[in-house]
């Protein structure tokens, strides 16, 4: 759950890196972070379903043990002062301090109130009415239990509206009242909380369980509150399935009405699956918001195998929320190295470092699978002459030099910068000459797009090796060492930047209203317009906007927008009037390109000292003709 402003207390100033601070003129320093820093998983272990709230100046997340139902018989926490160090609380809750529960204990949901913490939670996920369980509350003296029983019995142990009694979020609005929203099989209910908070209480109109279905709604609401508004969030797909997501609706009233409007949060076929089932945490005293989710490694087929991990949160400027990236970076802060699984050599994490022996092809690896990426690290070569880098588009790893398919690129104090192909033998392709210091850090650079592979060291701007090799089209990512020993720091993977680069590809799009829920603004950066004329972005709403969130400012040097035509419809569906707009905070915005009269499928938009990281295109004349709706196959924006 998201516990609102009133009731979280002010977080402490101390942030372990520096890089990671808000600016220097802030009143205090904040967690100010683009995702987990140190690494997603947060937390070792199968886990799902995350609530998180503050209490005491810590960050307290409450998941599901993620086991086989008849294993589910307790729960765990973990704290944190800081959303980069956290410590497990082990059985916080059991079955055995719970008469009424047997096993399948799901979704606590945290809150504080009374001088107590509450606890609420799902047991024996029952089917029917006739059935023992449903939703129950836990009372506990501290934030880490351990927690009891506090009715003997669930506080809704049946089935209204259609909703199975799981998966609840406790919501305590501006005005002291508290309210519950739950439900499965696709019923979302909410009810009032006495003060006594273990007891329900009426609505105005004498009823109790009042029925707030959003359209896609599953399970797993999720309910806070941002400038006056109700934000309600939900999961949506199979929980065991790639399709597990999450979407939100908006409300002026915490009872709804809730009408769905976008998705948040889904798989990324490069970084994770079955995304869902979230929390959501307001840093005290700012605007900085966190996401918390589980999610699925890639290789895994596991339903229970699921992981805790956070991503940051951002709001348009009009309260709607941008989708959410799923961030790759470890800087190792939290001294572990969760995610990352070796293939020989000694592997540690000590001084805040990733450290490797010396060993003959040492390797570790996170289960990603990038295709067209970006990818840093800070390699120090610690000791010995050969080399240590980066692996990448790397397929079945094993122990053993070369046994792996997939690419190296490294440094040595040898005195050169090499790039090479591996497929259980080594075929260089190139070296180059450089003075690398044993003990001294360099920032590598790895750029792949399609059979452009290049290495940088330290010079991002020239490449120190550029060659063409198609071999291996994408896979996972990671670090490694020949004959050397080496530490790594502040690795960071993600979507390819540079000229010719498309910025906008995958990215978090925004947009009015679209003509049906399949033809949204996210088909305006799939990088495709051969899906057919239901692969674009469509609205009917007068003055149509679609909006791109690149992430971060990027200078930008081309805009291309593919039209109706582009995609297979009538050139008279072509945009006709339009603008292009930029901005730094979704707030102030530059117009960089305006169009009264096109009629071409295809439109390219040179600019200069153009940059942004929040791209609008506005659309004052849909079609050549006198009505129809807008229709952007793809907008685009290049370096």
């Amino acid at each position: 759950m998201t516990v609102p402003l009133n009731r979280i207390a002010a977080i402490a100033a101390t942030v372990l890196l520096a890089t990671l601070m808000v600016p220097a003129s802030s009143q205090a320093a904040v967690p100010d972070y683009t995702t987990a820093e140190a690494g997603n998983p947060i937390a070792d272990g199968w886990y799902a379903d995350p609530d998180i709230a503050v209490y005491n100046n810590t960050y307290w997340i409450y998941p599901t043990t993620s086991k086989a139902y008849a294993q589910q018989t307790y729960l765990d926490a973990f704290s944190s002062p800081d959303l980069i160090t956290w410590t497990k609380h082990s059985n916080i809750l059991t079955t055995a301090r719970v008469s009424w529960a047997s096993y399948a204990m799901w979704a606590p949901a945290p809150v504080q109130r009374n001088g107590k913490y509450y606890l609420y939670f799902a047991a024996n996920d029952i089917q029917n009415n006739t059935s023992t369980g449903g939703i129950g509350v836990a009372v506990a003296d501290q934030p880490q239990g351990p927690y009891s029983d506090a009715l003997g019995r669930p506080l809704i142990g049946q089935f209204h509206n259609g909703a199975q009694p799981i998966d609840q979020d406790v919501f305590i609005d501006d005005d002291g009242q508290a309210y519950m929203y739950y439900g499965g099989w696709g019923h979302a209910n909410v009810v009032k909380l006495n003060p006594d908070m273990i007891s329900l209480g009426a609505f105005s109109d004498g009823s109790t369980y009042k029925e707030i279905t959003p359209s896609g709604y599953v399970e797993g609401a999720q309910m806070f509150k941002r400038n006056g508004k109700y934000y309600l969030m939900w999961s949506e797909g199979a929980w065991t399935g790639p399709d597990y997501s999450v979407s939100y609706a908006m409300a002026a009233s915490p009872t709804g009405p809730f009408t769905k409007l976008d998705k948040v949060l889904a798989q990324d076929s490069a970084v994770a699956k079955g995304s869902g089932h979230n929390s959501v945490v307001n840093v005290p005293g700012t605007d900085i918001w966190y996401i918390v989710y589980h999610r699925r490694p890639l290789s895994e087929t596991d339903g229970n195998h699921r992981q805790l991990a956070y991503d940051r949160m951002y709001f348009n400027a009009d309260g709607t929320i941008a989708r959410v990236a799923m961030r790759v970076k470890d800087n190792f802060a939290d001294a572990n190295a969760l995610g990352w699984k070796t293939y020989g050599g000694s592997w540690s994490v000590t001084g805040g470092k990733y450290q490797a022996g010396s060993s003959l092809g040492g390797k570790a690896v996170q289960d990603t699978s990038f295709g067209d990426f970006t990818y840093d690290a800070e390699v120090t070569v610690t000791s010995g002459g050969g080399d240590a880098g980066l692996v990448f588009r790397v397929t079945s790893p094993a122990t053993g030099a070369d046994s792996y398919n997939g690419y190296y690129a490294g440094i040595s104090p040898a005195g050169r910068v090499v790039l090479g192909r591996a497929g259980n033998s080594w075929t260089q392709l190139q070296a180059t000459a450089m003075t690398v210091t044993v003990g001294t850090s360099y920032r590598l650079r790895v750029t792949a797009i399609g059979a452009s592979l290049k290495v940088y060291v330290d010079d991002l701007v020239n490449p120190k090796i550029s060659v063409t090799d198609a071999t291996y089209p994408r896979g996972a990512h990671g670090v490694r060492v020949f004959n050397a020993a080496a530490s790594f720091d502040n690795t960071a993977i993600g979507p390819a930047t540079g000229p010719g680069v498309n910025l906008a590809l995958g990215r978090p799009a925004t947009g009015t209203t679209s003509c049906v829920a399949s033809e949204g603004p996210d088909k305006a950066v799939n990088g495709s317009v051969s899906g057919g004329n239901s692969d674009k972005f469509c609205s009917a709403a007068t003055g149509a906007w679609l909006r791109v969130d690149l992430g971060s400012v990027q200078a930008i040097g081309r805009f291309e927008v593919a039209h109706a035509q582009a995609g297979g419809e009538a050139a008279s569906l072509n945009t006709k009037a339009y603008t292009i707009t930029v901005s730094n905070d979704g707030i102030t915005w530059t117009q960089a390109v305006a169009v009264s009269n096109n009629t071409a499928a295809n439109t390219t938009h040179a600019v200069s000292a153009v940059s942004g990281r929040y791209i609008q295109l506005n659309v004052s004349v849909p079609t050549q003709s006198s009505g129809g709706a807008t229709r952007i196959y793809e907008l685009r924006a290049f370096a």
